[in-house]
C-alpha cells in the first residue's frame, strides 16, 4: 500500500498545562534537569447537538432526538437521560481526581497511605513473608512471561537472589505475590490489605533508591519498577469504565519508570555482565535517548514496512484537515505508535515465539511518545483509536492473571466515548474481541 496521507496545516497543542496530574501511588524518573480516499464507510456530516440527551452531548455528537432512548443510545446500549445535569459545587471534595491504581476495596477494609505503613517484626510477620516469597517462587515467576519463555528461571531463583540484599525489590516481590494471591481468592480481603501494605513499603524503599541510584543499586531499583509495572498491569482490568476515562496513570507511570529509570540505571549497569536487567534492556525494542552505549532501536519505530498494515489509521477526511490538531509532534506521535502496534502484527504474521510478541505488547505504555500520551489523554479520536487497536492485542493473552480482561474492557469503552463518524476504524479491534467477549 502506497497510498500518501496529508499532513494538513492546522495545528494543535501539547501543551503540559492541558495534562492531568499524575497519581502519586508511582514513582517515576524525571533527568536533570492524503488526502488518499477512505476505503471503507463514509463519514457522518453532522453538527453536535444543543438539544439532545446527556449522552450525545457529552460524546459531542448529533442526537436524532427519538423519545424515550435515541439512536445512538440504542445502539450503544446505554442509558439514555434527557434534560441538563445541574453543576454540583466544585468544592475540594467534589473536583476531579485522577483514578487511583487499586484493587477493589471492599468492607471492612481502610485504605492506608503508602509512606505510614509498617510492619513490626513478629512471627505473623515472618509467616507471611514465607508465604508470599513460596507464592511468588513456586507460581507468581512462571506467570512473568508466558511459559515458553527460556529465560522463567531468572524470575524464579535469581532475581529473589539479588532481592535478599535489596528491600525495594524484596518487598515489590512480596508485592506482585500478595496481588497474584488477591486474584486467586477475591472474596477475602485481607489478601487485599496484605498487597497495600507490601505496595506502600515499596514506593517508600524505591523512591529512596531512585533518589540515591548507583552502581551498588541500578539493577535492583529497575527490577523493582519491572514489577511495579507488573502490578500496574495488573490493576489496570479493575478500573472503573463508567464514565469512561483513558488509562492515563497506566501510560504515564509504565513510561516514566519504564524507560526514563532504565536510561538512568545504564549507565552503571551496561558494562555489568552479570546485571539482569541489562539482558532484559538489551532484547527491548523501545526507541530509547541519545545516550553512549544505550540500545537503540529508533530505525525499528520508523519504518514504513511496520505501519502499512495501518496506514489507515492516519488518513485524514477534508473535515479532519479542518479541524483535527495536526502538526509535525503529533504527526510523529502518531506514526512511531502505529509502527510499534504495526511491528506486533509483523511479529505474529512471521510466527516469532510467543514469548517475543508477549514482550513487545507488554512493552508498549513504556515506548510510547509523552506527545502520544497526551493525545490520549485529551481524548482524541484519532488516539483512541489507536490505542484500541493495542489493547486488542491483549485478548491472546488474557489467560494470564495480570491480564485478564483489561485489553476488550478498554476497546469497548472506547468504542462508547468515539464519535460515530470515527467508528469505520474501530472494525479490526471489535473483531478481535466480539467472538470472544462481551462486555459486562
Amino acid at each position: 500500500m502506497t497510498d500518501q496521507y496529508s499532513t494538513g496545516t492546522s495545528t494543535g497543542s501539547l501543551s503540559p498545562s492541558n495534562s492531568q496530574p499524575k497519581s502519586p501511588m508511582f514513582v517515576g524518573w524525571v533527568p536533570g534537569s492524503e488526502n488518499a480516499p477512505r476505503k471503507t464507510a463514509p463519514r457522518l456530516h453532522h453538527k453536535k447537538s444543543r438539544t439532545g440527551c446527556q449522552q450525545c452531548r457529552a460524546r459531542r455528537v448529533k442526537c436524532n432526538e427519538v423519545h424515550p432512548v435515541c439512536g445512538s443510545c440504542s445502539r450503544h446500549q446505554t442509558t439514555c437521560v434527557w434534560g441538563r445535569p445541574a453543576a454540583p459545587a466544585r468544592s475540594d471534595a467534589t473536583k476531579s481526581k485522577p483514578y487511583e491504581i487499586r484493587p477493589k476495596i471492599g468492607p471492612g477494609v481502610t485504605p492506608q497511605r503508602p509512606d505510614s505503613i509498617d510492619l513490626p517484626e513478629s512471627r505473623e510477620r515472618r509467616i507471611l513473608e514465607l508465604r508470599l516469597l513460596h507464592q511468588y517462587t513456586a507460581d507468581t515467576s512462571m506467570t512473568m512471561n508466558v511459559k515458553t519463555d527460556p529465560n522463567l528461571h531468572v524470575w524464579a531463583t535469581t532475581i529473589p537472589r539479588l532481592a535478599f540484599r535489596h528491600n525495594a525489590l524484596l518487598y515489590s516481590i512480596y508485592t506482585i505475590a500478595a496481588l497474584h494471591i488477591a486474584n486467586l481468592e477475591p472474596s477475602n480481603q485481607e489478601h487485599v490489605a496484605t498487597y497495600q501494605r507490601y505496595f506502600g513499603l515499596t514506593l517508600r524503599e524505591h523512591r529512596n533508591d531512585v533518589a540515591n541510584l548507583g552502581p551498588a543499586n541500578a539493577d535492583a531499583t529497575a527490577l523493582t519498577s519491572s514489577f511495579l509495572r507488573v502490578s500496574n498491569f495488573a490493576l489496570l482490568k479493575e478500573r472503573p469504565q463508567h464514565p469512561y476515562a483513558p488509562p492515563i496513570d497506566w501510560l504515564h507511570m509504565s513510561s516514566t519508570t519504564g524507560q526514563g529509570l532504565n536510561v538512568a540505571a545504564w549507565q552503571y549497569i551496561h558494562n555489568d555482565e552479570q546485571s539482569i536487567m541489562r539482558a532484559f534492556i538489551h532484547t527491548s525494542r523501545c526507541m530509547s535517548p541519545n545516550l553512549t552505549g544505550y540500545p537503540r532501536n529508533d530505525d525499528f519505530l520508523i519504518q514504513e514496512a511496520n505501519r502499512r498494515e495501518l496506514l489507515h489509521l492516519m488518513r485524514r477526511t477534508q473535515d479532519d484537515i479542518l479541524t483535527e490538531p495536526w502538526n509535525a509532534e503529533i504527526v510523529s506521535a502518531y506514526e512511531t505508535t502505529i509502527s510499534y502496534i504495526g511491528a506486533i502484527q509483523l511479529a505474529i504474521q512471521a510466527h516469532e515465539p510467543p514469548e517475543v510478541i508477549f514482550g513487545r505488547i507488554i512493552l508498549f505504555p513504556q515506548c510510547v511518545e509523552t506527545n502520544f500520551i497526551t493525545l490520549v489523554q485529551q481524548q482524541r479520536p484519532r488516539a483512541l483509536v489507536i490505542l484500541a487497536h493495542y489493547f486488542a492485542y491483549l485478548m491472546d493473552f488474557r489467560y494470564i492473571w495480570w491480564i485478564g480482561d483489561a485489553g476488550p474492557r478498554e476497546v469497548r469503552s472506547i468504542e462508547s466515548v468515539l464519535p460515530d463518524e470515527w467508528f469505520d476504524l474501530m472494525t479490526w479491534p471489535l473483531h478481535a474481541i466480539d467472538d470472544v467477549y462481551i462486555m459486562p
